[in-house]
């Protein structure tokens, strides 16, 4: 008698919005307001949830970047405990989250290994220096990458814009790979011939429909016209954005075959 086949891998969109979330508590705009009476602009802060069988033969659930929203994320789907986290930088809407995980570790003394690249780590000793007294619980990410969910997980630095840099997160198998990129603008072609090519999936931060929402003066990620034009992001075999603001409306936005936006919940195959 043969072994039941093991689950798919998948990627679920804990959360689709930018850092203030969708819609803001102070804007009346026509997205807001669709978002307000539970429409499809609704979105949480970004996050995802990849789930996959690991090394150990079971099927592992791993956090990448972890929001203020992701009490209600995880609470909502649970009881969920993640066998870990990986941290793309150290803006809130990515690591606010942090606090919940690191609760669990210290009231449910349950194991959660915890990773970020290692120039994020101080920031976060900063803003969690409560947690770092003893042991750092958060581990850099080594540069063969986190062997979770049958991927290998890297990190690689990218320009954030106005906003400085941040770290995109790169998912591999056996003949499949991936990148989740929420945060960045202006990707070095040096960057994208080494980390960009040859993509399976591509998970790309739009914070805004076109210029005329956001100018690029002081802006920190893409917009959906200008990922449009780039050729690692045409080349990739399935888009799907994310990150998005109030000045996206996923009900009138017009994407080519094999793009998609993403909703909060949306699950996707790997």
């Amino acid at each position: 008698m043969s072994a039941p086949a093991a689950p798919p891998a998948t990627l679920t969109f804990l959360g689709t919005a930018d850092s203030k979330g969708v819609p803001r508590f102070w804007c009346a705009c026509p997205v807001c307001q669709e978002a307000r009476q539970g429409g499809v602009n609704r979105r949480t802060r970004t996050g995802l949830l990849l789930r996959g069988v690991g090394e150990s033969g079971r099927e592992e659930a791993v956090l990448l970047d972890a929001s203020q929203d992701l009490h209600g994320q995880l609470a909502a789907r649970g009881p969920l405990v993640p066998d870990a986290a990986l941290l793309s930088h150290a803006h809130n809407d990515h690591i606010l989250g942090l606090a919940d995980l690191l609760d669990y570790l210290t009231y449910a003394r349950g194991a959660l290994p915890l990773y970020a690249p290692e120039p994020v780590i101080p920031d976060l000793e900063r803003r969690f220096h409560y947690a770092f007294r003893r042991q750092a619980p958060v581990q850099p990410v080594p540069a063969q990458g986190v062997p979770v969910a049958g991927f290998r997980v890297r990190t690689f630095e990218v320009p954030h814009g106005a906003n400085g840099v941040s770290h995109a997160f790169r998912l591999d198998r056996p003949g499949w790979a991936g990148v989740v990129m929420t945060d960045a603008l202006d990707v070095p072609d040096d960057v994208a011939q080494m980390w960009l090519t040859g993509l399976d999936l591509l998970v790309l931060g739009t914070s805004f429909t076109d210029e005329s929402a956001q100018p690029r003066t002081g802006r920190s990620v893409y917009d959906v016209q200008e990922a449009l034009a780039v050729p690692w992001a045409r080349a990739a075999r399935r888009v799907v954005l994310t990150h998005l603001s109030h000045g996206v409306d996923v009900r009138s936005l017009s994407l080519p075959e094999h793009w998609q936006a993403a909703r909060d919940g949306l699950t996707i195959p790997l």
